[in-house]
């Protein structure tokens, strides 16, 4: 799972080599940050994601130069960064963050056909939950416009950090106030469409979407 080239050297002890974290932080990510070069500039842009199997899904346009450059082969680096929490402690160097963290290097490789059909159901399905039952299937041209690729999972570092405020004692006197404040993320109340016809109804689905996702 991990290389010489994703181990971690800066707080090496907030890496995690656990499987079921990797699955744990795919199920919660919905935005992947997917870093390549091209012409010798490097690029860094979010895309929608989805965990498929033991690879994760990017989607995006076939237009884009970002999936253009994936598709041709080119290395990339793929991060997912969930934020749970802000560490105060009691000087501004050892203030932090509680966060979860997902590191993968490799190469993307593109769907066709019923595995690209395949890949943008758990895509929707994963992005919005239950819904997929009830939306039309993607046309020819909508397939042509769409650009699905799989992301090798095999490289990879996960870090997490969890901790309390690490404040030297020198500093556990002070009068300043340290803790951990949490952050979650909801879902808030749907507006409808302004062209949404009258009598449909909100979908009783939209009350279980999950809280806390990213």
């Amino acid at each position: 799972m991990g290389s010489d080239r994703t181990k971690v050297r800066r707080a090496p002890h907030k890496q995690v080599f656990e499987p079921g974290e990797v699955r744990r932080i795919l199920d919660r990510a919905i935005v992947a940050h997917v870093a390549v070069t091209d012409q010798n500039q490097p690029y860094c842009l979010p895309v929608a994601c989805a965990p498929f199997g033991d690879e994760l899904l990017l989607h995006g346009s076939t237009a884009s130069r970002l999936f253009k450059v994936l598709s041709s082969g080119a290395p990339a680096c793929v991060t997912i960064t969930l934020v749970d929490a802000l560490v105060l402690a009691r000087s501004a160097f050892e203030s932090s963050m509680h966060y979860q963290s997902l590191m993968a290097l490799g190469i993307a490789r593109s769907l066709e056909g019923d595995e690209k059909r395949a890949a943008l159901r758990a895509l929707t399905a994963h992005l919005f939950p239950e819904r997929i039952n009830e939306l039309r299937d993607s046309t020819d041209q909508e397939l042509k416009a769409t650009s699905v690729l799989a992301f090798p999972l095999n490289e990879i570092s996960i870090k997490i950090s969890d901790g309390q405020p690490d404040d030297p004692e020198s500093d556990l006197d002070s009068k300043v106030w340290a803790g951990i404040v949490p952050i979650s993320s909801v879902y808030g109340i749907p507006i409808p469409a302004e062209n949404l016809k009258s009598g449909i109804a909100l979908p009783d689905y939209l009350s279980k979407w999950p809280e806390n996702r990213i």
